[in-house]
């Protein structure tokens, strides 16, 4: 099965989303975005939902932001 170029730049973001937050454990939606600035907010926020959605991650709402927790369990 062949990846359409939307589906690769997904599958790219996803990747590097993953690839933070196995770093750093924790961090703000606002702290993604800043640093990956070459990536469009619906793309990571589309990202957000593929991950917590197989349960990679938690997002937990905050008053003007989400943290973004790498699951454990």
């Amino acid at each position: 099965m062949h990846l359409n170029s939307t589906d690769q730049l997904s599958a790219t973001i996803e990747l590097r989303v993953r690839e933070l937050v196995d770093r750093e454990r924790t961090l703000t939606f606002t702290t993604l975005a800043t640093a990956l600035s070459d990536c469009r907010w619906i793309s990571l926020l589309r990202a957000l939902n593929r991950l917590e959605q197989q349960q990679v991650i938690r997002l937990i709402p905050l008053p003007w932001d989400y943290q973004i927790c790498a699951r454990t369990e």
